[in-house]
């Protein structure tokens, strides 16, 4: 593809600034930019057979993707869904629940090894009333064995409507009373302490619409900074708040603020030269953020 249509792919404020760049910074400016932005992220779902990994899906997105069985588990392999967003794609994929029957989760638990490096972020569905988290603890040690890192999982608290004492939620403002506020709270740091987090572990309920657009600020955070502007445009418009989505911009003009000084990086340059690139960088980044929505 020649420079002159990469160019014409990005919005017409961002021309003029590049314009002003040596030719061979400019080019790979914008061949990068573009990867950027056209990346399609893959957001791996995993746990527990009825943790509701598959409603999570459905919340958090839109439109809803996955398929959900209220009476078993309907996930019997990898679930690929693709969510579109004009000329942009999420991909998920939507993992069979282990701790069903001895034979299924062993092949699911290679099912699992066999994926995680293909995915940018897992997702670890755990119920918030579920009293053993062994199967879990397991998998996940095994997945950390294969070379996962522990930044590349985000934990939540599924189902916390259904935290004991149940009879206690709130219907009229759905919200947990006191003594499950304080029982979610405890099952959140046991949590967050066996398995070692890296990102906060949030409790939701997506039957009552609980904590998700503060579990969906986790999700942005938890995320590559070069997936998630690309995910938060695919999120449910009620989740796309104003402090997730300035979490998105601003986490891409850091990206793209790398992507600068790497390409400025491959070339030799003066000293004065430098310090003009230095300034072309900062009104770069700031056209950048002007333009971001216009680049998802």
């Amino acid at each position: 593809m020649s420079d002159h249509i990469l160019t014409g792919q990005i919005p017409e404020a961002l021309q003029q600034p590049l314009s002003l760049l040596p030719s061979i910074l400019s080019d790979a400016m914008v061949e990068r930019l573009l990867r950027c932005v056209h990346y399609e992220p893959v957001i791996g779902i995993m746990g527990k057979s009825g943790a509701g990994k598959s409603s999570l899906c459905n919340t958090l997105f839109s439109p809803p993707p996955a398929s959900v069985d209220a009476v078993r588990g309907c996930t019997r392999r990898v679930q690929r869904y693709q969510v579109h967003r004009g000329p942009h794609i999420l991909h998920i994929a939507d993992f069979p629940g282990i701790a069903e029957t001895p034979e299924p989760d062993r092949q699911y638990r290679r099912l699992y090894r066999a994926w995680a490096q293909k995915l940018d972020l897992i997702v670890w569905a755990l119920k918030a009333d579920e009293r053993a988290w062994k199967d879990d603890l397991r998998c996940y040690r095994e997945l950390l064995g294969e070379g996962v890192a522990p930044e590349r999982f985000l934990f939540v608290l599924t189902q916390a409507d259904k935290m004991e004492p149940c009879r206690e939620w709130d219907n009229a403002s759905h919200q947990p009373s006191p003594r499950q506020t304080e029982n979610l709270r405890a099952k959140t740091e046991l949590a967050g302490t066996l398995f070692a987090v890296v990102h906060p572990v949030i409790a939701v309920s997506a039957a009552e619409n609980y904590h998700l657009e503060l579990w969906a600020e986790a999700l942005i955070k938890a995320l590559p900074v070069s997936s998630s502007s690309a995910v938060f445009h695919h999120l449910n418009p009620e989740l796309q708040t104003e402090y997730v989505q300035e979490t998105a911009r601003e986490r891409f003009v850091h990206a793209t603020g790398d992507i600068f000084d790497e390409a400025v990086a491959a070339i030799q340059t003066s000293g004065r030269l430098v310090r003009q690139l230095q300034r072309l960088r900062l009104r770069f980044l700031a056209v950048i953020r002007a333009v971001w929505h216009l680049l998802f």
